[in-house]
């Protein structure tokens, strides 16, 4: 890019941290970073605006003054412009695809639906931060408890015949049972495939609660890159979610850097 005028979103999440940078124009992204937060929000914000701004070659202070910060933990560091995650990622993905009707983001401990009208405004919402069933971490949990890295779950699960049913509403009774169905000989496939359904069928609700009518909906957040999932809800959805063009994960940050841009008036 020839222009030297960036704008930085910073989406602080309960364990991940990401930041997308996009020029003065157009909305391609210029830079991205992402950092486990590690129990300190403000160092791993800090550490991915230095990421951005050694791969742009410019001062880290710089983007700061440019940055939008979002996220769970967005309240909680030094920069000083911030935006509601809600907001950021209905920003993103409407920017995206404005045929875009209803979002639904997944993350680790968090589940969020957003409805949107064809302004790009939004017209409703609904959060589920207080339990995290049907979150992100019953995929975290159960990749720990059979020791396997959380992106080798889908794979595996694709291979199933004949998924188990997780009868438990708790992620937390949800891991237990899947260790219990393990130690008592059940196929590691079936097992991983039963996981990624029962998380679907947490998301399901969620997504018609907003619009029972909703074709153009978007999935988004870290949970989204779990493809059995993504298929499972599909199914539930009797529909194609929408595949947006950058990685589900960065929609917030990405949000969160178009509006630090539109708020400079770019």
């Amino acid at each position: 890019m020839t222009d030297k005028q960036y704008f930085v979103g910073v989406d602080v999440g309960s364990t991940v941290c990401k930041a997308v940078a996009i020029g003065s124009n157009g909305n391609q992204i210029a830079s991205k970073a992402t950092l486990l937060v590690m129990g300190n929000p403000e160092k791993a914000a800090n550490q991915s605006l230095k990421k951005i701004s050694t791969f742009l070659k410019i001062k880290t202070k710089k983007l700061k003054n440019n940055a939008v910060a979002t996220g769970q933990n967005g309240e909680k560091i030094s920069i000083t412009n911030k935006e509601s995650e809600i907001t950021c990622i209905g920003k993103g993905a409407y920017t995206l695809d404005p045929d875009i009707g209803v979002v639904v983001d997944v993350g680790s401990f968090s589940m969020k639906a957003l409805k949107i009208d064809e302004d790009g405004k939004i017209k409703d919402f609904m959060m589920n931060t207080r339990c995290a069933a049907g979150s992100g971490i019953l995929l975290e949990l159960v990749g720990e408890g059979l020791e396997l890295d959380v992106s080798e779950i889908a794979d595996k699960a694709f291979e199933s015949n004949n998924p188990i049913s997780i009868s438990s509403q708790c992620s937390i009774f949800a891991e237990s049972e899947v260790i219990s169905y393990k130690n008592e000989g059940a196929n590691l496939a079936d097992l991983l495939a039963g996981v990624c359904n029962s998380v679907a069928g947490r998301i399901y609700p969620l997504a018609r609660m907003l619009d029972k009518e909703a074709q153009n909906i978007a999935f988004t957040g870290g949970v989204a890159k779990n493809e059995k999932v993504v298929q499972n809800l599909e199914e539930r959805l009797n529909l194609k979610l929408i595949k947006l063009p950058i990685e589900p994960e960065y929609i917030a940050a990405y949000g969160a850097a178009i509006i630090a841009r539109e708020r400079r008036g770019h």
